[in-house]
C-alpha cells in the first residue's frame, strides 16, 4: 500500500502540463473543463472554466478571463483525495500549483499527458 501524501502549499510543477479539454457550449456560455493527472501528487483531477461571466460587484473579474486565449492556464491541484495536514479551508488538491497548456483550437486534437 502506497504512504499517504501530504499536502504541500508551497509544491509548484514549473513544467506546462497536457490534458483533455473538453467544450460545453450553452448558448453564448462555454464552460471549459481540463482533465488529468497532477504530477505532484498522481491523483486524477478536474478543473473548470466559465468564461464570460458578468464582472463580479467590487468590479473587475477577478483574475477571471473573458475568453479562453492561447496562454498557459494556472491551478491549484483540485484532485479529491484526502492528503494528511490538508487546511479545513482546502476542500480538495494536494496543494501544488500546476501549468495546463490551453484548450486546442479547432483543428487540433485534444490529448492528455501527464
Amino acid at each position: 500500500m502506497t504512504p499517504p501524501k501530504t499536502y504541500d502549499p508551497d509544491a509548484v510543477h514549473p513544467t506546462v502540463l497536457t490534458f483533455r479539454w473538453v467544450v460545453r457550449r450553452n448558448g453564448d456560455d462555454a464552460t471549459y473543463e481540463a482533465s488529468g493527472t497532477c504530477p505532484v501528487c498522481t491523483c486524477p483531477m478536474t478543473r473548470t472554466w466559465t468564461f464570460g461571466q458578468p464582472p463580479i460587484a467590487k468590479g473587475g473579474f477577478l483574475g477571471r478571463r473573458k475568453e479562453p486565449g492561447p496562454e498557459p492556464y494556472y491551478t491549484m491541484c483540485e484532485c479529491r483525495t484526502l492528503h494528511m495536514n490538508r487546511p479545513a479551508s482546502e476542500p480538495r488538491g494536494c496543494g501544488a500549483l500546476l501549468t495546463i497548456a490551453p484548450p486546442p483550437t479547432s483543428g487540433q486534437a485534444a490529448g492528455a499527458t501527464p
